[in-house]
């Protein structure tokens, strides 16, 4: 059998299963996340798509002042500093080091409240990076305790580390008392004091919701274990001047008012935005052996960094292989970077925040009302999350991707379904991400929508079990 038979074998596999992926045709919307409109087709329409599928939470990516500020800052600095170099030529440890790629991590280190900071390539980059490379006891008595709804690049970091398979544990998700009860016999089943690793995510970008961080890190210090966070999606969305959007109930209580949000930003509103450890004030804790911030959602551009001590960090750059053998970020990145923080942390950060919250609440009260009328036996349901991530579950992938093409299709909504293997069977969903650029009547008509997809869903399973149709 040929390597290409063998590939075509397991697309095949995938296509019987309902699993194969493959690039959507592109929208046609400017606003969207894609860059330019697709060549005409008759899968797609000229109407305008609306997006709720990017991860471009506050709209930095696709604001055009952002840009500006970014191609001001960036003309800047190569004139001043007369760098004709489009990219970074090399590694770190090479030729790619610089000044600015040095300056904006110190930086990055104080807005984190760490020691020192490391970019990386992507977000995937640095969780591969620290979770591969970490030392390990040679007797195999170390373990890594992981939640098991964590994202693949944290599964992989830890399938490449040199520790052995039956030292890897999985807890429930967000489940500390599970938590507690597998520390408890990892700890009493080791011939030595062991170094256990707990990997977790602030908010998960599946389900929306987030880790009891404060829970776990001191569980963990009070066992002598260190824990790992990735802040993948709580950059730019969280921080210390929006606490109370981290609390579900606080945003089903919340009162959803249309209003002018300009004019509540003040300046003690300022330098928000950096993360659900700084809301809950945990950067300082003793069991956090660092956090990953990756720049492609909230901060609308590309990147990551890693915050520690320096002792992490300069580990990192010896035996981080994914960072010594990298090119390094090209220095418009990392002026994109340094304006992304400064956006996020500013006045119009918070107004953007506060407007992608109000939808949230507009959106929760919207689809829990409209849910109730399907009664107790209804088969779809809206997870609990206070975050810009909203699913609802669609059990089935053929369900799942069924409703979705007709979102996209009739209705010109920017939704993908999230199909098992990602998500366990029967917990396929739509997942919803709502943005600083996204507008209430949307919001409305979008939950509309799915109410009507929902319904018409319904009556076909009823209609084909009640006739005996069969699937050919």
């Amino acid at each position: 059998m040929t390597m290409e038979t063998r590939l075509q074998e397991c697309l095949d596999r995938r296509e019987r299963e309902g699993t194969l992926r493959s690039l959507m045709p592109l929208p046609t919307s400017s606003s969207s996340s894609h860059f330019t409109p697709p060549k005409p087709s008759a899968s797609i329409t000229s109407f305008p798509i609306i997006d709720f599928s990017s991860n471009d939470y506050l709209g930095f990516a696709r604001c055009r002042e952002q840009t500006r500020r970014v191609e001001c800052a960036y003309n800047k600095f190569m004139t001043s500093n007369n760098i004709s170099l489009l990219g970074a030529t090399g590694s770190r440890l090479l030729s790619g080091d610089s000044n600015l790629a040095r300056s904006l991590e110190a930086k990055l280190a104080h807005i984190h409240n760490r020691q020192a900071a490391l970019l990386f390539n992507s977000g995937y980059d640095a969780n591969l990076s620290v979770l591969s490379s970490l030392p390990y006891r040679d007797d195999g008595q170390d373990a890594i305790i992981m939640d098991e709804l964590v994202h693949n690049s944290l599964v992989m970091g830890v399938r490449m580390s040199r520790l052995q398979k039956d030292r890897v544990f999985s807890f429930r998700h967000n489940d500390v008392d599970d938590l507690r009860r597998i520390l408890d016999n990892v700890i009493k089943s080791s011939a030595v004091i062991p170094t256990v690793l707990i990997v977790i995510e602030s908010v998960y970008s599946m389900d929306g919701d987030i880790a009891p961080m404060k829970e776990i890190l001191d569980l963990a210090e009070s066992n002598g274990a260190v824990v790992i966070v990735d802040e993948a999606h709580g950059l730019g969305v969280f921080g210390h001047t929006n606490v109370d959007d981290m609390k579900l109930e606080s945003v089903v209580a919340g009162t959803y008012r249309k209003q002018n949000i300009g004019a509540e930003i003040t300046q003690q509103s300022l330098q928000g935005g950096t993360g659900a450890l700084a809301a809950l004030n945990l950067e300082h804790h003793p069991a956090l052996l660092c956090s990953v911030h990756t720049f492609g959602k909230a901060a609308g551009c590309h990147g990551a960094v890693v915050a520690g001590s320096n002792t992490l960090i300069s580990y990192l750059a010896n035996y981080a292989r994914p960072f010594v053998y990298s090119t390094a970020l090209p220095p418009h990145s990392l002026v994109s970077i340094q304006k992304s923080y400064e956006s996020m942390m500013s006045g119009e950060g918070e107004r953007r925040r506060k407007l992608v919250f109000r939808l949230v609440r507009l959106f929760r009260r919207e689809m829990e009302r409209g849910l109730s009328s399907f009664g107790k036996d209804c088969q779809f349901e809206l997870l609990p999350s206070p975050s810009p991530i909203q699913a609802v579950i669609v059990p089935g992938n053929e369900n799942c991707i069924s409703i979705c093409k007709d979102l996209r299709e009739v209705h010109r909504f920017d939704v993908y379904p999230i199909r098992s293997p990602t998500v366990p069977k029967g917990k396929e969903r739509i997942r919803i991400i709502l943005h600083a650029h996204n507008e209430e009547e949307e919001v409305q008509q979008l939950v509309t929508a799915l109410l009507t997809s929902f319904r018409r869903s319904i009556i076909f399973s009823h209609t084909t079990r009640s006739y005996g149709i069969s699937k050919l």
